[in-house]
């Protein structure tokens, strides 16, 4: 190909959610690893949030009129392309009436258009479902006829059976293992981060807060029904963290408890020690896949002293920071050839 591919990426959410903005962000890397430059456009829940990408982005949430006309141009187009590419994440779910509605007006258009259209389809790593409703067979036969079809966890691997399917670690690991810091010592103030999760938190986190106390407080997202402040407004931290505070290069190392998976794993991308409380499948499938599996606990479901023991622990005792340093060094290199696989992957999708 004497020209820059045309790229179409897919399902894209808002930079004022940093985990979404990470996948974006991930998603461009690893187009710019595979061809160099590329001629995208994007399709995001929020275009205006991605305006600094200097990428043509339209808008994928209907208003009273139905989608946006350029939105449906692009997608009418969509065989003019060279490639489509589904951004990692969460976002083919069904598990309540609300998700359905929001999954089948918004995402549901965009992987129609891409499993019908000849142009190669590769999406990259997922966590799909829950699939209820009868919701199941419909995205089970929508996604056989995406050509790759990356899935982040074992549930959604099994669930979503299809000849297209390859499971892949979560986009957002690649840099974790880089990021340690062997033997530095911890900042003695750990960290809270956390979301309400279908309208609701655990009393437990209330505990678990005590018991951390004092902590400091760290907001991941500010976006619509994905804004954390109210969650957030009810704990009582020292002081909350501004995100360069936390996720920027060269701070010293915390101990950070975080319900979001992505907050989770920017924060070790960061240097930090995390434990999850995950609210969904990812989870669990991330902290498997990065070796530190002990240390992900279900958000409605976990056991306040075992969690206050794991943080105590990080925060007093270099032995298990070590161990936990020596699990993500383990897991590291497996990691690496998974993105050099996704790479790969987008090469063979448009081939020569």
């Amino acid at each position: 190909m004497n020209r820059s591919p045309r790229v179409l990426i897919l399902h894209a959410y808002s930079a004022d959610n940093a985990g979404d903005g990470l996948l974006v962000r991930e998603t461009l890397a690893l187009l710019e690893d595979a061809f160099g430059t590329v001629d995208a456009t994007m399709l995001a829940s929020r275009p205006d949030s991605f305006t600094d990408l200097g990428i043509p982005t339209f808008p994928t949430v209907p208003t009273r009129r139905g989608w946006d006309r350029r939105t449906r141009a692009v997608l009418s187009r969509i065989d003019d392309f060279d490639l489509v590419v589904g951004v990692g994440g969460g976002y083919l779910r069904a598990g309540t009436p609300v998700e359905l509605l929001k999954s089948a007006l918004v995402m549901g258009p965009q992987l129609w258009a891409a499993s019908r259209s000849r142009t190669p389809s590769v999406y990259l790593p997922q966590s799909i479902g829950p699939a209820r409703f009868g919701t199941r067979r419909v995205l089970t036969r929508l996604l056989r006829d995406i050509d790759v079809v990356m899935v982040r966890d074992d549930r959604t691997f099994l669930e979503v059976a299809g000849p297209t399917l390859v499971r892949t670690p979560d986009l957002a690991a690649a840099s974790i293992a880089d990021a340690r810091k062997a033997g530095t010592s911890v900042e003695p103030r750990p960290v809270l981060s956390i979301r309400s999760v279908h309208g609701r938190i655990n009393p437990d986190i209330y505990a678990l807060a005590e018991r951390m106390a004092p902590y400091d407080g760290y907001i991941q997202s500010t976006i619509g029904g994905n804004d954390d402040r109210p969650a957030s407004a009810t704990l009582s931290p020292a002081r909350t963290l501004e995100r360069s505070e936390l996720m920027g290069a060269g701070n010293a190392p915390r101990v950070v408890v975080a319900v979001r998976l992505h907050a989770a794993l920017m924060a070790l991308a960061a240097g930090h020690y995390v434990v999850h409380l995950a609210y969904e499948r990812k989870g669990f499938g991330a902290f498997d896949d990065l070796g530190i599996a002990p240390w992900v606990h279900r958000v409605n479901g976990f056991d306040v002293d075992t969690v206050a023991t794991q943080v105590a622990d990080l925060l007093n005792d270099a032995a298990v920071r070590d161990d936990y340093d020596a699990r993500l060094m383990n897991s590291s290199a497996r990691i690496r050839d998974a993105r050099a696989d996704i790479v790969l992957a987008l090469q063979n999708a448009i081939g020569d």
